[in-house]
C-alpha cells in the first residue's frame, strides 16, 4: 500500500488503453453525469470542480438522464453494483456511455454494447488505484469536452519533486502527525472545489487504510451550520486543507481553532495542489494505520456489508 500510495504521480502519467482509439464526439453532451463509489467515484468530484461534470453515487441513473446526455462509470474492479445499476439504466435510454474499469463487469458489458472503454491496470485495491483512474478521467474529459482540464506534464513533474522531497526528510514530520492524530476522531475540511475534492479523499483514506472515524466538510458552507455545534467538549480534530489562498479565519469561527491544523499545499497549477494535498493524505493514513498496529490492506467490514441479504436485495441481485 505504501508503494502504491508513492507511486501518484507515475499513476497520473500512465497513458490508460484505449484512450488512442477514442476520438472527440460530433458535440459535446448537453449533461456528463460522472458515477463512481468509494475509491473509484472519488474522481468525479475532481472533475466536478474542473469543468461541468456532474458526481453521482447511487444506484441507477437520474430520471433526467437521456439521449443528449453522456455517462462516465468509474469502477476499478469492474463490478461495483451501484455503477452497473446506472450504467444499464443510461444503456436503456440510449444515453452516450464511457467506461473507465480495470476489468470485470463493466469492461464486458460495455464492450457488449460498443462503448469506449479505458483500461487502467488491476491487482491493487481501488483506492490504491486513484491515479490510474483519476488520469483517465481526466484525459477523457478533455475528450469529451475538446478544451483542457489539467497540465498533466507539469502537474507530474511537479508532484514527483513534492513526494522526493517528502522522502528526502524521511516523512518526519507526518510522522509526528500521525502521531498526533492517531485514535483521534477527525474532520478535513477544503476551502474550494479541488481542496473539500480533497478533503473527501482524506476521509476515505483514513476510514478504510487507519480504521479511523471521519468526515469532512467544506469551508464556508461548514460555518454556516455546522460550526454552531462546535461548542465545548471533546470535539473532533480538525484538519483544513487549503491551496494557497488566504487560510479561513478559524479563530472568529471556531472556539478551540487553536486544536485545528491548517495544510497549505505548495504553489503551482491547481490541479498539483489539490493531488499534494491528496499525496499527503495517502501517506498520514497509512502511518496512521502503523500507529494503530491495523492492516491498511484489508477491509473486512465493506466486504463482509456487501454479502448482506439487504445489500443484495437493495443493488439487485449479484451484479
Amino acid at each position: 500500500m505504501w508503494n502504491w500510495a508513492r507511486e501518484l504521480p507515475e499513476q497520473l502519467a500512465a497513458e490508460p488503453l484505449g484512450l488512442e482509439d477514442r476520438t472527440a464526439p460530433d458535440r459535446a453532451p448537453r449533461r456528463i453525469l460522472v458515477c463512481g463509489m468509494g475509491g473509484s467515484g472519488v474522481s468525479a468530484q475532481f472533475l466536478a470542480a474542473l469543468g461541468p461534470f456532474i458526481p453521482w453515487r447511487w444506484a441507477g441513473a437520474p430520471d433526467w438522464l437521456g439521449p443528449e446526455d453522456a455517462l462516465l462509470a468509474v469502477s476499478h474492479s469492474g463490478g461495483t453494483w451501484e455503477t452497473l445499476r446506472t450504467v444499464r439504466d443510461a444503456l436503456d435510454r440510449h444515453s452516450a456511455v464511457y467506461g473507465v474499469t480495470g476489468g470485470g463487469e463493466l469492461a464486458r458489458l460495455l464492450d457488449e454494447h460498443g462503448a469506449t472503454r479505458l483500461s487502467v491496470p488491476d491487482g491493487m485495491p481501488p483506492r490504491a488505484a486513484f491515479g490510474h483512474l483519476l488520469g483517465a478521467c481526466l484525459r477523457l474529459g478533455e475528450r469529451l469536452l475538446g478544451t483542457a482540464l489539467w497540465r498533466s506534464d507539469a502537474v507530474v513533474d511537479e508532484l514527483r519533486a513534492s513526494r522526493d522531497g517528502l522522502a528526502d526528510d524521511d516523512y518526519t514530520w507526518l510522522g509526528e502527525l500521525a502521531r498526533a492524530l492517531a485514535g483521534r476522531q477527525l474532520v478535513v475540511y477544503g476551502t474550494c472545489p479541488l481542496s473539500a475534492a480533497a478533503a473527501l479523499r482524506w476521509k476515505q483514506q483514513l476510514n478504510e487504510n487507519a480504521k479511523q472515524f471521519c468526515w469532512c466538510n467544506a469551508l464556508p458552507e461548514a460555518a454556516h451550520n455546522e460550526v454552531e455545534a462546535a461548542g465545548p467538549g471533546d470535539p473532533p480534530r480538525r484538519i483544513v486543507l487549503t491551496l494557497g489562498d488566504e487560510a479561513p479565519p478559524l479563530d472568529t469561527i471556531l472556539d478551540d481553532y487553536g486544536d485545528s491544523v491548517v495544510l497549505t499545499a505548495p504553489a503551482g497549477p491547481a490541479v498539483f495542489r489539490a493531488l499534494h494535498l491528496v499525496l499527503l493524505g495517502d501517506l498520514l493514513s497509512l502511518l496512521i494505520a502503523r500507529e494503530r498496529a491495523v492492516d491498511p490492506g484489508g477491509i473486512p467490514r465493506i466486504a463482509a456489508f456487501k454479502q448482506t441479504g439487504w445489500a443484495r436485495r437493495f443493488y439487485g441481485g449479484d451484479n
